[in-house]
């Protein structure tokens, strides 16, 4: 049969062929099994961190109630702070319920519950004595405490402090310096609540 011929003359079959190039397929139309999946470890970092934007408003209400049990006969040996620190832990864990808890994590949610739960006791008193009229009731309290600090200590020099305490600025000096060790308590029982808190979570998920 002579070249060039595009049938056969015969059976009429086609001669000429024509080699068709393999498409390929526009990068929209890619199926979901050839995407590769995510590291194992990608999404265990993100429940290994805290999430600030959920962690704010559960250490914020556990800080409130730890004020409010500090005002009642909780605050005994700072049962109110343990208290408000391990309830951080539970609420944060209610909003994220995939976190995994460390006793460092809920030592962090419970220090920041700590400083919360001290200013919202700070503003508990505050307006607890403006509307009682407290004031002179404190400023005793304070004196009393002042004398009898300085009655155990036989240096000639505390009677001059004490005299400078009961003044107007010793006095504020005095609530500057109970408002910074309420801070400081609050953060080390809250951070400890916490710590506690996030133990007992994890050992119970063990268990299950």
């Amino acid at each position: 049969m002579e070249q060039g011929t595009a049938f056969c003359p015969q059976c009429n079959a086609p001669q000429i062929r024509v080699a068709v190039a393999e498409t390929v397929p526009p990068s929209g139309s890619v199926s979901e099994s050839s995407i590769p999946p995510l590291p194992a470890y990608f999404g265990s970092s993100l429940a290994t961190r805290i999430d600030w934007s959920q962690a704010w408003p559960a250490t914020a209400l556990a800080g409130l109630i730890a004020a409010v049990l500090m005002i009642t006969p909780f605050a005994g040996l700072g049962l109110g702070m343990l208290i408000g620190g391990s309830l951080s832990v539970v609420f944060y864990r209610r909003r994220v319920p995939a976190a995994r808890l460390t006793p460092g994590m809920g030592a962090r949610l419970g220090m920041v519950t700590g400083v919360l739960g001290s200013v919202c006791l700070a503003i508990v008193l505050a307006i607890r004595t403006l509307l009682t009229h407290g004031w002179d009731s404190v400023r005793e309290d304070l004196i009393t405490g002042v004398e009898q600090a300085a009655a155990r200590n036989p240096d000639p020099q505390t009677h001059q402090v004490v005299e400078f305490l009961k003044s107007p600025q010793g006095l504020v000096l005095l609530l500057i310096m109970a408002l910074i060790t309420t801070v400081i308590f609050f953060v080390i029982f809250s951070g400890l609540g916490g710590a506690l808190g996030a133990f007992l979570l994890r050992r119970r998920k063990e268990h299950l």
